[in-house]
Order: structure tokens, then C-alpha cells, then sequence
């Protein structure tokens, strides 16, 4: 590589936080870690010292090259990632069969990272089994995604779909129950039953869940408002219904 070629944010993991806990949960992901001179802290040699036990090349820069970048508060470390290791749909399935009451979120069409990013965090802390992406529909698994989980990706499941109806449908073979997000028309949340094992579907930003995805929901569900909006962000409204999930199953 070339020490003075600027660095791709899409391939890219930055801040103290999030580049500590990638390289905790899967430090084969990273390429290697870019620590700024003359920066020191406790963290900071706390990085150096996990990324050195995990043999992950560490390389001390005068300063970053970002191309694409906004505004990055990097806090003097960035880590070069490789693309994000994701479960085959059978390896997936396999994760759900072994557990009880597996609590599943599939995202339709999250096209914005940040958005993605906040679901994501959301989703680990809520403590979901794990996550369905479509490989084609939706945003990439990047640095960006990264950061803005504030390390959550580098804990919870992922699986990328090529056929998120088709996955669905497999789901509900494992006898798992499909409950789709939707704006309006559905039944409230805080009415809704979701004891069992589940899969809430969130769709995207601008149309929602696609109609052939909302033909697997076994139940349409809605949060309701005691104000006319539009519609909430997905990553709020993903929030929202993921620990309302969470107050029933553990009530």
C-alpha cells in the first residue's frame, strides 16, 4: 500500500470506542491500525496493546488522508478494515434452530448507513439473535455502519440475504413468527402479542416493507402517535418496537 494514498471512508473504522471493540470481537477483520503521532492516552495504548496480542499491524502516521470524509472525530486512531464477515443463510437458520425463542430483525431497503448504524445498536442492545440484510437492498456494511454502532456490529449476528421473501418463509418453517412495521393500519404495538419466537421486519426510509415482503408477515404492526408526523425515522422507529419486544418477552 501506498503510505501516502488517501484512505476510502467506507473502509475505514474510526474513534477510540469503536475501534477497541472491533478489534475485541473480530480483530481478523481489521487490515491494520492507523494510531496519529503525537497522540497518547490510556485508551489509546490500550489499542495498541490488544491489537499487538492479536498480531493486527499497527502503523504510527503524521497525519490522515480521508477521502470522502466529513467532519470525522477520529480521536487519533482509525482502523483499515476488511469487508465484514456475515453468516451464509444456513449457518443463520442453524444460529436460530439452537435457540428457544429467538428474537430476529430483518431490515427491507435501509438505504442510509447512519440510519443502519443506529438500528444495528439498538438491535445488540435489545439483545436480538441476530440480523437479516438484503445483499442487494440496502447499505453497505461499512466503516461508516461501524461507527455510528458505536461497536455493535462487531457483536451481533448478521446474515445478508440474496432473497429476503424466501428467507422469511424459512424462518416460518422454524416456526417463527413474521411481524412487519408498518405507518398506519396495523394493530399498536402495545396490543400486539410478541411473547414468542419472532422476526420484526422494518422497511425502508421513504416506501416502508415492499409488498412481497409484507405478504410473509403473519402480522402487520404499528406504532401508534398522539400526533399527526409524517412518518418516524426507521432507526427510531426500529428502537421503539425492538424494546417494546423486549418489555414483553422479559415481563
Amino acid at each position: 500500500m501506498n503510505d501516502n494514498a488517501p484512505l476510502n471512508e467506507d473502509q475505514l473504522v474510526w474513534g477510540i470506542h469503536p475501534v477497541y471493540e472491533l478489534l475485541a470481537a473480530r480483530p481478523r477483520s481489521i487490515h491494520e491500525i492507523l494510531i496519529e503521532k503525537g497522540k497518547t492516552s490510556r485508551k489509546l495504548q490500550a489499542i495498541i496493546d490488544l491489537a499487538r496480542k492479536e498480531q493486527v499491524k499497527v502503523k504510527f502516521t503524521p497525519q490522515f488522508r480521508i477521502t470522502g470524509s466529513r467532519q470525522m472525530n477520529h480521536q487519533g486512531v482509525i482502523a483499515r478494515i476488511m469487508p465484514f464477515d456475515t453468516m451464509s443463510e444456513e449457518e443463520f437458520l442453524q444460529l436460530l434452530a439452537q435457540n428457544k425463542s429467538p428474537f430476529v430483525l430483518a431490515l427491507d431497503s435501509i438505504q442510509d448507513p447512519h440510519n443502519l448504524g443506529a438500528i444495528i445498536r439498538s438491535a445488540s442492545a435489545a439483545g436480538v439473535t441476530g440480523l437479516i440484510v438484503p445483499k442487494d437492498r440496502s447499505a453497505p456494511l461499512s466503516g461508516t455502519v461501524a461507527k455510528i454502532s458505536a461497536g455493535a456490529l462487531a457483536h451481533l449476528p448478521v446474515c445478508q440475504s440474496t432473497n429476503l421473501v424466501r428467507m422469511l418463509q424459512k424462518l416460518k418453517e422454524l416456526g417463527i413468527w413474521i411481524y412487519g412495521a408498518i405507518k398506519e393500519g396495523g394493530v399498536s404495538i402495545y396490543q400486539s402479542d410478541f411473547a414468542g419466537p419472532l422476526c420484526l421486519v422494518i422497511g425502508g426510509e421513504e416506501k416502508g416493507i415492499r409488498p412481497l415482503v409484507q405478504e410473509q408477515c403473519d402480522f402487520k404492526v404499528t406504532i401508534p402517535m398522539l400526533r399527526e408526523v409524517d412518518s418516524l425515522n426507521a432507526s427510531v422507529a426500529a428502537g421503539i418496537m425492538l424494546f417494546e419486544i423486549v418489555r414483553q418477552k422479559n415481563g
